[in-house]
Parts: C-alpha cells; structure tokens; sequence
C-alpha cells in the first residue's frame, strides 16, 4: 500500500500564515481520507503497488472502468494533497536555482510571477488548486483545476500547490481566501520545488 509522507514541519511551523489545528486536520483527516480510498481501490483491483503514484495516471486503463473514475479522483486527492504540504516549509523564503532560472526567464522577475500567481488563484471558482507547473517544452504555467484533477491528467508537470478548498484555510481566515492565497507565498519552500524540477528534466 501507498504510504502517508511525513510533514517536513510541526503542526504549528507554518504560523502564523497557517494555524496549527488547520494542519493537524488536513493531514490527519483530508489527506488520510483520500489515502484510504485509493489504497482500497486499488487493492480492490489486485493492483500490486510497484509503480509510482504518478505512474498510475499513465496506466489508468489497467483498472475495472467502473472504478476508474473513483481512482483518479482519489489519486488526484493524494497528489496534490502531497505536493501541498511539501510546497510549504521556509518562512520568508526567496526562490534560488533552476526555479529562479525559470521564473526570470517566464516572467521577467519573482514581482510579476507573484502578481499572476495571485490573480490565478483569485480567478478560481469553487473548489480546486492553483498549481505553478511546466509543459512540454518545460515553459512555467500557472493553472487552476477543479476539485482533485491533476495537471498531469492534462499534460502538465506539477511543481507547486496551492490548496483553495475551504477546509485548507477556513478556520484561520473564514470567508478571506484572497488574504490566505497572498499568505501562501510567504511559506513557498523552494529548495522542494527544485526537487520538483528535476524530477521532469
């Protein structure tokens, strides 16, 4: 079975842009949950877990197809749960390396990539994500998906997470979900996004 990812930071490490109860809760039940699921449908299916996560929206087709929908919904619920929590970590943290190459190069300077990133995220309707991904020329693209789609179901490599479902920032800023998405790029950990990168080069 899929295993839960260790948190990188204490539930509270990420105050004050992210309360410690809302942590505690995203990971321990919203995560978890989407965990759970998977790993019963996919034992469901006698799969035998040999092959990444991100491998299994390649081979999608290998599953009953009254299932496969379920699968990709939960499988997109652990992804991007997974690249969220791993895109947060250093308070104040300034982009260094191959994603300052790249957002120099994408968007002139970290200013205006942070000016699109914020009117992405603030153009999202209802529940979803705003990931900072690349396409298949390895170009930066900041898009929304809706509920737990993957960019990767699109064609697109994810490298960053930002979650705007409710249950991700509710309790700290209740109705503000602007003052959360402009919090978010306080708490970027960027050295991971490196990681990210290179996963794709």
């Amino acid at each position: 079975m899929y295993e839960m990812i260790d948190l990188k930071y204490d539930y509270d490490g990420l105050e004050p842009y992210i309360d410690a109860e809302t942590i505690n809760i995203h990971y321990n039940a919203h995560y978890k949950s989407y965990l759970d699921k998977l790993n019963y449908l996919l034992k469901k299916n006698n799969y035998n877990f040999s092959d990444s996560k991100e491998k299994l929206v390649d081979n999608i087709s290998m599953f009953d197809m009254n299932d496969r929908g379920e699968i990709l919904y939960n499988l997109g619920g652990v992804l991007n749960h997974e690249l969220y929590f791993n895109s947060m970590g250093e308070i104040n943290n300034q982009p260094t390396g191959e994603i300052l190459r790249l957002i120099n190069r994408d968007y002139g300077n970290y200013s205006n990539f942070q000016k699109e990133f914020i009117k992405t995220a603030n153009n999202l309707k209802g529940s979803g994500y705003t990931f900072l991904t690349m396409d298949k020329n390895n170009k930066l693209f900041i898009m929304n998906t809706s509920n737990q789609d993957n960019p990767l179901y699109y064609g697109f490599k994810p490298i960053l997470a930002l979650d705007l479902w409710e249950h991700a920032y509710y309790l700290k800023y209740r109705n503000k979900r602007s003052d959360y998405i402009n919090a978010f790029l306080n708490i970027i950990d960027f050295a991971n996004i490196n990681k990210e990168i290179k996963k794709y080069l």
